[in-house]
């Protein structure tokens, strides 16, 4: 028998055990990140905070004529204030609105009752199979209205949540960009191979480049979005415009199904509020989508380009994933995480595989070392 055949149940036998191992790993590893959650999510938050002042700093840094008078230490003191004020006027303002929409809420419910039993008239009365379509928009209608209460009182708690930890944040955002410069360093000193220590440079650096690039165009565009849905809301008078348009800047960060819930929950409003209707529902579901898909579909890609290159699916995935070990919070960093995890798998033998299956085109960065 040829030596080649009789080494391949061995070669078999070491590929199932490498695949036990990582599939153990990676359950090990979720099982970690969900019961740390409570530690890790402002951790992280604070890791894209850093990231989001440090490219601030570099911003101000950066202007013309008087940037380049700026020192290093008082830009990073300005971008820091900036983003720490902005944050904290962004959570009073809309836990004010929470505040007032929870008030509002019992009058609104009616509305809704009221629009659904209108339309449900109009179906029995011109569809010929309404029936069916009558009990499934009663059942519907039941847990929608059910449901609504429990769902503002969710948001108003993660608001709270959000508010109440925002110093814990802030304390792990300032310690981390003093510390930045050192832990470079250690993370230097750990290999003594020169080429090594380029290596592990490199990689953090791309991983640093693509997601600031991502959160500061993702927030540019998002401010650029709510700001349009802010004045589009406004004109046609759609209640708590402000508070919609604080809420897309934030929902936009999630993908995929963050802009569709950013657009229909102010024309859901628009259709329920004592002067709204079809008609102010339907113009602002129109308008606020077109916002959506200038800014999403056409500026932002001719901005980022396809760089981030993950497959569309692995982002949905992605999405399910985090938002199930982390809520709301594993939805807004999904795609930055994911981002890393494939320039890290890219550079690793064992687990190109991998990175090749969750990149878009199947085209991945070689191994530098």
């Amino acid at each position: 028998m040829p030596q080649s055949d009789l080494n391949q149940p061995n070669q078999l036998s070491q590929d199932l055990q490498k695949s036990f191992f990582f599939l153990g790993l990676a359950l090990m590893f979720g099982f970690l990140l969900y019961i740390g959650r409570h530690i890790l999510i402002p951790l992280t938050i604070a890791l894209f905070l850093a990231f989001l002042i440090n490219s601030l700093k570099d911003t101000i840094r950066a202007l013309p004529r008087i940037g380049r008078y700026i020192p290093q230490f008082l830009a990073f003191i300005f971008a820091f204030v900036t983003i720490v004020l902005v944050l904290i006027t962004l959570a009073e303002i809309v836990r004010r609105n929470v505040d007032a929409l929870i008030g509002d809420l019992p009058e609104y419910q009616e509305r809704l009752n009221g629009t659904f039993l209108i339309v449900m008239d109009w179906l029995e009365g011109n569809v010929s199979f309404a029936d069916d379509l009558v009990a499934g928009l009663r059942k519907m209608q039941s847990e929608l209205l059910g449901q609504l209460p429990a769902l503002v009182g969710d948001i108003s708690t993660i608001i709270r949540t959000f508010a109440a930890s925002l110093v814990t944040v802030f304390l792990y955002t300032a310690f981390m960009l003093v510390e930045r410069g050192r832990f470079l360093r250690k993370i230097a000193r750990l290999s003594t191979n020169a080429s090594e220590r380029d290596h592990v440079n490199t990689i953090l650096r791309d991983i640093a480049t693509l997601i600031r690039k991502y959160i500061s165009v993702k927030t540019g565009m998002n401010m650029l979005v709510a700001g349009t849905s802010y004045l589009i809301m406004l004109a046609l008078g759609v209640k708590y415009a402000g508070f919609w348009a604080l809420m897309s800047f934030a929902l936009n960060f999630v993908p995929i199904i963050g802009s569709i819930i950013g657009v229909l929950m102010p024309s859901l409003l628009a259709m329920v509020q004592p002067d709204g209707g079809f008609a102010l529902a339907a113009l602002t579901l129109l308008l606020l989508t077109g916002a959506e898909q200038f800014y999403g579909s056409f500026l932002e890609p001719r901005i980022v380009g396809r760089t981030l290159n993950l497959s569309p699916l692995v982002i949905l995935l992605s999405l399910a994933i985090w938002g199930s070990l982390w809520g709301f919070a594993g939805m807004l960093l999904c795609v930055p995480i994911t981002v890393a995890a494939l320039i890290i798998f890219s550079q690793i033998e064992e687990t190109r595989a991998i990175a090749i299956l969750i990149s878009d085109n199947g085209e991945i960065d070689p191994i530098r070392h």
